[in-house]
């Protein structure tokens, strides 16, 4: 009867198109009143506890060091990077912009600032190369869903909290998939300008432009070694680094490249603000509702029901995936993770042997999927603001940078070493 009542107001509130985070408390509630003598006093303090942990405070950090890099004049400077490594062939301007999302990745840790950086500079470039304004928003939503799998990764940190695991093995994790991810989108778009016979783009290479564009970006890049090289080397914590992140983005672009303003600061603390908001109101609305599936031994539940359907690994494993896929297309990462891996990191790691890590890496991957897919996918709302366009004339040059996406996700999920490696390696 609670589960009942609990999914169904759920489900009911989210046809009615009610804010997630409200009906998750909402159902909570309505779960607690009709099935239980708990009082409703439970639900405020479910939300208070888990949007108080000290982790969190990594969030805006991050969220801001993205945003002022994002308007500092970092982002250019990664572009150019990326085109004088890519040289003039078919669909090098689309190459370019996943290289550029790529390394842009890597200094924000956020889908939304990596897709609108990059994509406003690209998404013209990209269109007047050849692609179609659907394809090339398409793949610049790909492309930047790369910032929550190559650290640093907002989503990696929400996964360290909720499944208890180090933040520093996530981000290591990450690197290979991402870079996977980012060669898969390249072959694509590759394919398709071939086979829509499309003209030559990019530039030529030379040793001079590149060594010109590396020195350029320098500092940008030395970000990366300041974030991840602070947390491997234990000197800063996930927190830290977001705030070392800050401050060096701050000097960078206020003070050395001086394409930023103090009064610019104004509307990246504003997008700070409203992102981390609705993060942690996610993360405290889904505590009670993954408090009642617990009480109600929901993990255990589905863990008994899979392990009598089949007892076959990978086919536990491609309904996982299943599930996280199509949860992914109607639900936020965050409130997805905090529902979905209650229940199976349980069957993942007690009953399939995974490690941690692997199956962490496994979910922020299989929903980063869904942050290009309709009908809530973040970087494609960002896309389609950038390039101008509507969301159904995204759907189908969507497909094919889908479907290598999830080609590449199978491997993650069922070659652990692309994930383990460099965590075994480096900690």
């Amino acid at each position: 009867m609670i589960l009942l009542v609990l999914f169904g107001v759920f489900v009911l509130l989210l046809l009615l198109e009610v804010p997630i985070s409200v009906a998750l408390v909402l159902a909570s509630a309505a779960a607690i009143l009709t099935g239980t003598d708990y009082s409703l006093g439970l639900v405020v303090l479910k939300v208070y506890t888990a949007s108080e942990s000290f982790p969190l405070i990594a969030i805006p950090f991050f969220v801001m060091a993205g945003g002022i890099m994002g308007v500092g004049g970092m982002s250019h400077r990664l572009i150019a990077l990326a085109r004088s490594v890519v040289g003039n062939m078919h669909g090098g301007l689309a190459i370019t912009s996943v290289v550029a999302c790529m390394l842009f990745a890597a200094i924000s840790g956020s889908t939304a600032a990596t897709t609108a950086a990059i994509g406003s500079v690209m998404i013209p470039a990209i269109v007047h190369s050849g692609f179609s304004r659907g394809s090339a928003a398409s793949l610049q939503a790909c492309a930047g869903s790369i910032g929550i799998i190559i650290p640093p990764s907002i989503p990696m940190i929400l996964m360290g909290y909720i499944g208890t695991m180090s933040i520093g093995g996530l981000f290591l994790a990450g690197v290979l998939p991402g870079i996977l991810i980012g060669v898969a989108l390249m072959v694509t778009s590759y394919i398709i300008a071939r086979l829509g016979h499309h003209d030559l783009s990019g530039q030529s290479l030379s040793l001079s432009v590149f060594f010109r564009s590396l020195w350029r970006a320098v500092l940008p890049l030395l970000a990366v070694v300041f974030v991840i090289g602070g947390i491997m080397g234990g000197y800063v914590t996930a927190t830290e680094a977001g705030i070392v992140a800050v401050l060096f983005s701050l000097v960078v672009s206020l003070g050395v490249y001086r394409e930023m303003k103090w009064r610019d600061l104004v509307p990246v603390m504003a997008d700070t603000a409203k992102i981390t908001g609705i993060v942690v109101l996610c993360i405290g609305a889904a505590s009670p509702f993954a408090w009642l599936l617990t009480v109600q031994q929901v993990p255990a539940l589905v863990a008994s029901s899979l392990l009598e359907f089949t007892q076959n690994p990978v086919v536990i494993k491609l309904i996982m995936l299943v599930v996280l896929l199509a949860v992914g297309t109607f639900l936020d990462l965050t409130p997805a993770m905090l529902i979905l891996v209650p229940i199976f990191m349980p069957i993942a790691v007690d009953h399939l042997g995974m490690d941690k890590i692997h199956f962490g890496t496994m979910v922020v991957a299989a929903l980063g999927i869904g942050q290009c897919t309709p009908p809530v996918g973040i970087a494609l709302f960002v896309a389609c603001s950038v390039a101008g366009t509507r969301m159904h004339e995204l759907i189908r040059p969507l497909v094919p940078y889908l479907v290598a996406m999830i080609i590449v996700l199978l491997l993650v999920t069922f070659v652990p070493p692309l994930t383990l490696w460099l965590p075994k390696m480096l900690m």
